[in-house]
């Protein structure tokens, strides 16, 4: 078996991401804190969130643009799947699918959708993914102490060639790649995680 690779801040390059427009998809645990430590590595973020929900008033505190997640996925570049997996499909198609063209990134945390082909995104998109190894309090708490916990990146489709490095990129912006960022595929993954891994 070979060894999966791991990535750290040296390998990874944030101005891939930083003059994109990063959409979060519910600002819940990961999103919240995803959301805060992207701001704070200088990137431009966007947070759809239902008008008047509890995530809503969070992000409407916390100083982020409100926006529908269809209005978010004409806007963004890169659109980051953060709502739980059983609502994921839905928005998708209510909301994103007619949106999703050429040089746009549909981002997961976790590779259930995907694997699972309740999602299916078009070619010409990249499909990745980056899992913190933490809840979403702990990911910003070691942030803001200057250190991250680990990831796993994966890629599903890389339609631009870049699909991986804008991932680590983005792993760069939450504080992931301080720690070490390990190659997976969204099938390990998401089998490793449902049977406990």
């Amino acid at each position: 078996r070979i060894m999966a690779k791991i990535y750290y801040d040296k390998d990874t390059n944030l101005d891939l991401i930083k003059y994109k427009t990063i959409c979060i998809i519910c600002y819940c645990s990961q999103g919240h804190a995803q959301a805060q430590n992207l701001r704070d590595s200088g990137g431009e973020v966007i947070v759809a969130e239902i008008p008047g929900s509890e995530g809503w008033k969070a992000a409407q505190s916390a100083g982020f643009k409100l926006t529908s997640a269809a209005e978010a996925a004409k806007d963004a570049d890169i659109i980051v799947m953060l709502a739980p997996d059983n609502l994921q499909a839905q928005i998708y198609h209510e909301s994103i699918e007619g949106e999703m063209g050429e040089g746009k990134t549909l981002m997961f945390t976790h590779g259930f959708n995907i694997h699972y082909s309740q999602i299916v995104p078009p070619p010409q998109i990249d499909v990745s993914m980056i899992a913190p190894k933490c809840p979403g309090h702990i990911l910003r708490q070691l942030y803001t102490q200057g250190s991250g916990p680990p990831a796993l990146v994966a890629v599903h489709q890389d339609a631009s060639g870049k699909a991986k490095d804008v991932a680590l990129a983005y792993a760069k912006g939450i504080g992931c790649a301080r720690a070490g960022v390990l190659e997976t595929t969204f099938a390990e993954e998401t089998e490793s995680d449902l049977f406990g891994g």
